[in-house]
């Protein structure tokens, strides 16, 4: 079986091109993920400052609506102490546009304080406008309980009047409160002439059933009698809590979710401070940030928890950013691909119109051998670099007569097939130039006097036994050589030496050689 290297048909250059493309992607790829990492921080750090601006927002947007309940609430509290009790059956008109302007405050109650003495001639009172009505309390983990249970004959503070007169707040009429957080909250309101806020309660309104979830909350504002410290009564804003909960946006601006809940930090709310959580809290893992709100003598904790994770939004931004630099990269690799291979093939058409220019720069166009120019160029690198080497001019004998007898045209066919077979005798390292006209030149590493002038005279012999059939058949083309071993004289004074031995050639009949 045979095996195949992976590559193998790939050459130095291809793989070269290769190496740089991707060299260019990995570089593209990591500052695609650098630039995801700060797009990641970036959203992390809008994600935080979007995460503390809902904290603040809705903390304040909280606060801002309960204020407003305790102002409507306080302007029924001062309806009670403007006006003298003949004016009180007017409360319904009074509080109409107040509730109104409200969707938490689903109710307002007169608390008329009453002693003891006081009861009987109030309920007759009362009922003139209410007839069912009787005064009532619920003491704590008891059932309801009529009539007035207090021990010392202290004053209570009995549901009155109320609105809107439906069945639901019907309930609540002749309601007063026996516990002992209610006479904190009167004591404390004296105290202070504020509003004062109770903690988390099953509403009466719901009814009498202590299965039922806890969605209200009281606010008791003070009604002082004119010019004294003494109260009149108290008027208590029913408000349903849940109201102001589902104002609070649970998803940030980027849509990431947010657990929420509601911390009752007053007094009596140990047992259940919880006022609302909602369903995210207990799913999402992560930090929180609190707010604490204060009212009047209560204060509640807004509490915002956010996953550590990214939203779905995030994600899809980071999502087309590593894309974008993926395809980003890609391209760059192989558009860097196309540029090197390009490159490459500028250069090699470079090189090679260098090596055509060189060729017709240094060649003859005749004969196709070096020409003077390359000569010149050869001879002075030897000289030099003192390389030891000879050289060998040669010239075609009576080239004149042959060219006026047989043409110019013959004549240059003589020399092409004269530079052919010098060429073909001549050693592989040598080189073999056209100085002009019908004058050839050998740089030869031949150097000793005995094998060189068997070299010279094989090259004579050689063109000496040409056959010329085109020509005339007792047409005989012979050479003349001259040549001389470099001695570490000058370029002029070797070819001065040569040209001595040609001439000498000559004189000795032609179709020799001689050297010196």
């Amino acid at each position: 079986m045979q095996y195949v290297r992976m590559g193998k048909g790939l050459n130095r250059e291809d793989r070269g091109v290769k190496r740089y493309s991707v060299v260019v992607f990995s570089i593209g790829i990591a500052i695609t993920i650098f630039i995801t990492h700060l797009v990641y921080k970036g959203q992390q750090q809008l994600s935080k400052s979007n995460f503390d601006f809902l904290v603040q927002n809705q903390a304040e947007n909280i606060k801002e609506l309960v204020m407003l309940d305790v102002s409507l609430i306080g302007s029924g509290a001062g309806f009670y102490h403007a006006t003298s009790p003949d004016s009180w059956n007017s409360f319904s008109s009074f509080a109409r546009p107040i509730i109104a302007g409200s969707s938490s405050l689903i109710a307002m109650q007169w608390m008329k304080k009453v002693y003891p003495e006081q009861i009987d001639s109030h309920v007759a009172r009362v009922k003139e406008h209410f007839p069912n009505y009787e005064i009532y309390t619920v003491p704590k983990d008891q059932p309801v309980t009529m009539g007035y249970i207090l021990d010392n004959d202290e004053p209570i503070y009995v549901a009155s009047d109320i609105y809107p007169v439906n069945t639901a707040n019907l309930r609540a009429l002749g309601y007063y409160s026996s516990r002992e957080r209610v006479r904190r909250v009167i004591t404390n309101t004296i105290k202070t002439g504020q509003p004062s806020l109770s903690d988390k309660i099953r509403l009466l309104q719901d009814g009498f059933d202590r299965s039922l979830p806890k969605q209200g909350m009281l606010v008791y504002h003070p009604v002082f009698e004119p010019g004294r410290k003494e109260l009149r009564g108290v008027v208590i804003g029913v408000i349903r809590t849940t109201a102001y909960f589902q104002q609070i946006v649970a998803r940030t601006a980027i849509g990431q979710a947010v657990g929420i809940q509601v911390v009752d930090m007053g007094f009596d709310a140990e047992d259940d401070p919880i006022m609302y959580r909602n369903q995210s809290w207990d799913s999402i893992n992560g930090e929180v940030d609190a707010v604490v709100i204060d009212l009047y003598d209560r204060q509640w904790s807004i509490e915002f928890k956010r996953g550590s994770g990214i939203s779905a939004n995030d994600s899809f931004i980071l999502l087309c950013v590593a894309s974008g630099g993926f395809i980003i990269s890609m391209l760059l690799g192989y558009v860097v691909q196309l540029m090197l291979r390009e490159q490459r093939r500028l250069t090699k058409l470079v090189k090679r119109r260098t090596k055509d220019l060189q060729y017709l720069v240094e060649r003859d166009p005749l004969t196709e051998v070096y020409n003077r120019r390359a000569f010149n160029r050869l001879a002075e690198y030897h000289i030099a670099c003192h390389k030891p080497f000879s050289l060998a001019i040669i010239d075609v004998d009576s080239f004149k007569q042959i060219n006026d007898q047989y043409g110019h045209v013959v004549g240059d066919e003589i020399l092409i097939q004269v530079a052919v077979h010098i060429k073909e005798n001549t050693y592989p390292d040598d080189m073999l130039f056209r100085l002009g006209g019908d004058e050839f030149a050998v740089i030869s590493r031949c150097i000793d006097y005995a094998p060189l002038q068997r070299y010279l005279d094989g090259i004579c012999e050689s063109v000496r036994l040409l056959e010329w059939p085109g020509i005339d058949k007792t047409f005989n083309c012979t050479l003349s050589i001259g040549a001389a071993v470099y001695r570490g004289e000058s370029l002029e004074k070797l070819l001065n030496r040569a040209d001595e031995q040609l001439y000498i050639s000559k004189e000795q009949g032609r179709d020799k050689a001689n050297i010196v």
